[in-house]
């Protein structure tokens, strides 16, 4: 059994390693709440103080700052060290050369040629900025990502209007269809339901981009199983070719209890 992840535990996990990878780069938190681009020198100590993860703006900074996907900073520690996704440590080689080595390995993921494999937080964010969220740009990556809209009633859920086929939704819930994915979504609790169309609205009507480590009971009727899945999801604003908005919901997965599937909101 894979162990579960909650919020704090997400949120210890960032900060631990923040502070694991400042160290082996010999930065203080002034120092890269500066490379960070940030206005408060002291930017660092609050997000570790912090009793919440902070936005999506936070993450992506400091990923870049530090020369390492977002996702090494949300993931376990331990799982982190492991897999060694540094190329080299900053104070080996000037700051220019770690950088190239940085563009050239997020220009790698973003080329997704690997049919199959999932792409990382930081490459969906990449087409995001290049394109500036087209979807008439998004083929390689469609299949890995949800499209939903806002509901149109208080008490009704999102409109779904597509389902990757190698999302986490679909693999989660076994089917691409939108009326599964919709009937799982009637089955969250009032709260979960309320929080997801806020941020829903929120990434809509602003424009901006948000993450969120979650967890979710995913309910299975024709075998009376449930799942509990521990992931990330990222929502980011798009529009198609006629100007329409939607948000565009892709997750990667933290955990997953028994009994396992693959790769759920």
């Amino acid at each position: 059994m894979v162990s579960n992840i909650t919020e704090l535990e997400v949120l210890d996990n960032f900060r631990a390693n923040l502070k694991s990878i400042m160290k082996s780069q010999n930065l203080t938190e002034a120092e890269l709440s500066v490379r960070a681009g940030f206005d408060e020198e002291h930017a660092i100590s609050d997000i570790m103080r912090g009793q919440a993860l902070p936005s999506m703006v936070a993450p992506v900074r400091l990923a870049d700052a530090l020369g390492v996907p977002v996702d090494v900073l949300l993931r376990d520690r331990n799982q982190h060290l492991q897999q060694q996704f540094e190329a080299l440590p900053v104070q080996e080689v000037d700051r220019q050369a770690a950088r190239l080595l940085s563009a050239v390995f997020k220009a790698t993921e973003r080329s997704l040629d690997r049919m199959g494999d999932r792409p990382t937080l930081d490459s969906i964010i990449s087409w995001w900025k290049e394109t500036d969220g087209d979807l008439s740009k998004s083929d390689q990556i469609a299949p890995h990502f949800d499209l939903v809209s806002a509901a149109e009633a208080l008490t009704s859920i999102p409109r779904i209007h597509h389902v990757g086929a190698l999302g986490l939704s679909a693999t989660t819930l076994g089917s691409a269809e939108n009326s599964r994915l919709e009937n799982f979504l009637e089955t969250l609790s009032t709260s979960d339901l309320t929080e997801l169309k806020g941020q829903i609205r929120s990434v809509a009507h602003s424009g901006v981009g948000m993450i969120t480590p979650l967890k979710r009971i995913v309910p299975f009727p024709e075998t009376n199983e449930t799942v509990e899945v521990s992931f990330v999801r990222l929502m980011l604003p798009v529009r198609d070719a006629s100007g329409t908005l939607f948000v565009l919901n892709y997750s990667t997965l933290l955990s997953e209890s028994t009994p396992r599937r693959q790769d759920g909101w």
